[in-house]
C-alpha cells in the first residue's frame, strides 16, 4: 500500500473515497455523530456535533459556490426549545440527512480531495473499530428483498414518491415493480402497522422510527429541499422496515407495497 501511495499526487493521497454515519452517541447530554471515513489507503472515524457540521457547511458554501452539489441538502437548525435533540426519532432523522449530505459532497472528485473537506473529516481522527457483520440474511420466502425511492413526481398540490421494489428471488420478469405514494399514505400505513402490534410491545419495539409529519404552516411541502429531504428519510425508513421480520411478513406492509 505504501509503495502504491508514493506515486500519487498529495491531493490524491488525501482524497476521501467514501463516508457513512452509521449511528450517533449522546455524550454529556450532547449528540455526537459517528462519521466513518474511507480514505485512499486507510479508514478511520471522527465524532462530530451538529454545530461542527454547520460551521463546515458555511465554509463549503463560501468556497465551492456554483460547484456545490445540488443534492447535498443540509438539515436546518432546530431549536431544543421545540424538540428534543436526543430523541431517537430526531437523532435518526438528522443522522440520515447528514450522511446523505456528506456522501453527495465526496461523490464529486474535486470536492473529495479539497482541503476543507479532508480537513473536516480528519480533525479528531480516531481508530475505526471494525465490527463483524452479523451476516443475517432475509428468509427465502420474503416477498421484498430491496427498496428505494429514486425519484419524485411533483403534482399541482402534492408530491408522489416513486417506490421501486425488488424481489431478487423471483424470475426476472416479476422481480421488479414500483408504486407511487404520497407521504400521508406512508404515514397512515405505519400508523396502521403499529396499531396492529399494540398487544405485542416486543415486536412493536423492533420497528424503525416512524416518518415525522411536518406542519404546512411551518414548512413549504413543495420546496425542493423539503421534498429531497423527505425522499431521503422515507427511503431510509422503508429500507429498515423491510429488514424487520414482523413488518416484512405483515399484510399491511405487503399490500401497501404492491405485493400481489
Amino acid at each position: 500500500m505504501e509503495a502504491e501511495s508514493k506515486g500519487l499526487p498529495p491531493q490524491e493521497k488525501q482524497m476521501i473515497k467514501s463516508v457513512s454515519i452509521p449511528n450517533a452517541k449522546v455524550i454529556d447530554g450532547n449528540v455526537h455523530y459517528v462519521v466513518q471515513v474511507q480514505g485512499a489507503f486507510n479508514a478511520w472515524c471522527v465524532l462530530k456535533r451538529y454545530s461542527a457540521f454547520e460551521e463546515a457547511h458555511k465554509d463549503f458554501m463560501d468556497a465551492f459556490k456554483t460547484s456545490f452539489p445540488s443534492g447535498a441538502v443540509f438539515p436546518p437548525k432546530k431549536f431544543k426549545l421545540f424538540q428534543s435533540h436526543t430523541s431517537p426519532e430526531f437523532m435518526e432523522e438528522r443522522r440520515v440527512l447528514l450522511e446523505n449530505y456528506l456522501r453527495k459532497i465526496v461523490a464529486v472528485k474535486n470536492l473529495a480531495k479539497h482541503n476543507l473537506v479532508t480537513g473536516f473529516l480528519t480533525k479528531g481522527k480516531q481508530k475505526l473499530e471494525v465490527k463483524e457483520e452479523d451476516g443475517e440474511e432475509l428468509p427465502d420466502d420474503v416477498e421484498i428483498t430491496d427498496v428505494s425511492i429514486p425519484a419524485t413526481r411533483i403534482m399541482s398540490d402534492h408530491v408522489l414518491y416513486q417506490i421501486d421494489l425488488v424481489n431478487e428471488r423471483k424470475r426476472k420478469t416479476y422481480s421488479k415493480w414500483c408504486v407511487l405514494k404520497r407521504f400521508t399514505q406512508i404515514w397512515e400505513m405505519d400508523t396502521k402497522l403499529r396499531a396492529s402490534l399494540v398487544d405485542d410491545p416486543d415486536a412493536l419495539a423492533t420497528l424503525p422510527p416512524a416518518p415525522q409529519r411536518k406542519a404546512k404552516l411551518l414548512h413549504d411541502h413543495m420546496d425542493h429541499s423539503f421534498i429531497e429531504s423527505r425522499r431521503i428519510l422515507l427511503q431510509n425508513y422503508l429500507k429498515k422496515l423491510i429488514k424487520t421480520p414482523v413488518a416484512i411478513r405483515s399484510l399491511i406492509v405487503l399490500e401497501f407495497l404492491g405485493v400481489q
